[in-house]
């Protein structure tokens, strides 16, 4: 009888296994996704960056175009 308890515990042993790597897969496939969903994500963002930094600087914000010019300096 001992032969065949130790039959089933392996076979036991070898479902839960098998259920591991399963499960182990699908959360890798699911990671594997987030990761090329993340570098998408980083992609577009650095081109946002590129195009922002490609840009001449922008006039004057319309608050410095309000202000009044200051005085002029009066050097002799």
């Amino acid at each position: 009888m001992n032969l065949y308890g130790d039959a089933i515990k392996a076979l036991r042993q070898v479902i839960l296994l098998d259920e591991r790597v399963r499960t182990t897969s699908l959360d890798l496939a699911r990671i594997g996704q987030e990761v090329a969903d993340l570098r998408d994500r980083v992609s577009r963002l650095e081109g946002i960056l590129a195009a922002m930094m490609a840009r001449p600087p922008q006039a004057a914000t319309a608050r410095e175009r309000r202000r009044l010019p200051g005085p002029p300096d009066q050097a002799s």
